[in-house]
């Protein structure tokens, strides 16, 4: 029997508000790994770092020394977070492992020539922050290998949450809404994963300009729910072409994002409807795109018998209500039900990853990413010297196992 180890997950919300940590016990090796959360930690950023994110998210053009800033002060608060876990859970940081830092996704974009993304925080700060080797750049192997980079959380959703009696799907409901699909049956090779469109971006958007700033998001959905969907706008936005695109997919960056916004904004005063009827419409459209994606691609054999949420959207009830009047009769759960907190389903999945790649074992799901094959992912950064013996000797004791096979 392997022994417990210390792992912490780290996420940036893509709404960019917060870092999440959680310090998990991990038992077992590979593919029979399982993670409990031990402690899980959310550090606020402060105005100023929000604002430099988003000016750095939504530019046209930005100072490549604003970019170097943004990643070094990332990388300092990704340290931080993963200290404060730590230090919440009392636990020494020299009994943890290692350190899965995705940092934040300020780009991606998998369409073109040379598909391509971009997560900022310095994995080096953390790594000399924490004295604990820290794992990163998780998306940049399977986009190399021919694929979306995302969800890269399909592996560690299947290890958490497949069931080899109940098909279910995790639908974590981020800035962008994201789908990992697991029929019945445990078999890794059907899982399906993709992004059905967008989330929480596009609503927080909305809520900012209807609000002239005065708000970021719609708490609990109190605004939209006092709204009418507008329904000719709500088919207008239904007819994009991406909701026709097969999986493995990613939502083109920014498709749905500010200037969207605006002309929403823009088409919804001409028509003479409210704030709150443009967020109801909105929230509409959010549920739309999901529920319909999960139905249309999912195994028409197999449909869901449960459905797992995450992520912020989790606490729109609004959208949980029109989540769950779609899918009837299935039950509609947080992922808080299988000991994963929904708030910290990201981090637990990069920690997960990291873990894995340690254990050296193909963390990416090519049904799920489109990738080329399985791939060993993330880049490894060094923590202290006996951090750093601990790992090698943790990596040379693991029987290098053949390639992942997915058929």
């Amino acid at each position: 029997m392997a022994p417990t180890r210390w792992v912490i997950g780290l996420a940036s919300g893509s709404c960019a508000d917060e870092a999440d940590a959680v310090l998990l016990a991990v038992e077992g090796v590979g593919l029979e790994l399982r993670a409990e959360p031990v402690q899980v930690l959310h550090l606020p950023y402060g105005a100023d770092l929000r604002d430099l994110i988003h000016h750095v998210e939504t530019a046209g053009s930005c100072e490549v020394g604003q970019v170097g800033l943004l990643h070094r002060l990332l990388g300092e608060t990704f340290a931080a977070a993963a200290r404060g876990v730590a230090d919440r859970a009392s636990m020494s940081l020299q009994l943890v492992q290692c350190v899965g830092c995705p940092g934040h996704l300020a780009w991606h974009d998998t369409d073109g020539r040379f598909p391509s993304t971009l997560g900022l925080g310095m994995a080096a700060v953390v790594a000399e922050r924490t004295g604990v080797t820290t794992v990163s750049d998780f998306r940049d192997r399977d986009i190399a290998a021919g694929g979306q980079g995302v969800p890269l959380a399909a592996l560690s959703d299947h290890l958490l949450f497949g069931d080899a009696r109940e098909s279910r799907v995790v639908i974590h409901l981020g800035g962008t809404a994201r789908v990992v699909y697991m029929p019945a049956g445990g078999q890794l090779a059907d899982v399906v994963g993709f992004e059905p469109g967008p989330g929480n971006s596009l609503l927080d958007a909305l809520v900012r300009l209807v609000t002239n700033g005065r708000e970021c998001y719609d708490a609990g959905g109190r605004h939209a729910v006092q709204g009418k969907c507008i329904e000719p706008l709500l088919r207008d936005w239904l007819a994009h072409p991406y909701f026709q695109k097969r999986p493995p997919k990613t939502l083109p960056w920014r498709v749905f994002g500010e200037e969207f916004a605006a002309e929403a904004f823009r088409q919804a005063r001409q028509t003479d409807a409210g704030p709150h009827d443009l967020l109801c419409t909105a929230t509409h459209f959010v549920a739309r795109v999901i529920t319909t994606a999960v139905e249309r691609f999912g195994p028409p054999d197999r449909p869901p018998q449960r459905v797992l949420l995450s992520g912020g959207g989790v606490r729109n009830g609004f959208l949980w209500r029109l989540l769950e009047q779609h899918f009837g009769n299935v039950a509609v759960e947080r992922t808080d039900a299988w000991r994963i907190p929904a708030q910290v389903h990201q981090a637990t999945a990069f920690g997960v990853l990291a873990a894995l790649t340690l254990d050296g074992v193909a963390a990416n799901v090519p049904s799920a990413t489109g990738a080329a094959g399985p791939r060993l992912l993330g880049s490894l950064t060094p923590g202290s010297s006996s951090n750093w013996a601990r790992a090698l000797h943790w990596m040379a004791a693991q029987v290098a196992p053949p390639e992942l096979a997915l058929d």
